[in-house]
């Protein structure tokens, strides 16, 4: 589930407010304010945050993706580099050649 929020007003002479709800999807986001609050109006709808049901555990979980991640980028280029060099090489040399 994510985070919503929305600027909403409820009575004509009042002021606008913000409300805050966990939803699904953005039309259920919507909806769910508009039987909570009965608003006149619903303003700037959007998205605070996303899908985890803890933020301690989501903000661990994309921490350790992001160091897999770079692991696994380390790994790669130590292997694909030296071939890329080897092969320019090569071809700079016989380019060299068939001048």
């Amino acid at each position: 589930m994510a985070t919503y929020k929305a600027e909403i007003k409820t009575v004509p002479t009042g002021s606008s407010y913000t409300v805050t709800v966990q939803s699904g999807s953005y039309s259920t986001a919507k909806q769910e304010i508009e039987h909570l609050y009965n608003p006149i109006y619903i303003r700037n709808l959007r998205e605070v945050s996303g899908g985890s049901s803890s933020s301690s555990d989501g903000s661990s979980f994309g921490a350790l993706m992001k160091l897999f991640a770079f692991m696994a980028a380390l790994a790669y280029w130590q292997i694909v580099l030296p071939i890329v060099a080897a092969v320019a090489t090569i071809f700079f040399i016989w380019k060299m050649c068939n001048r």
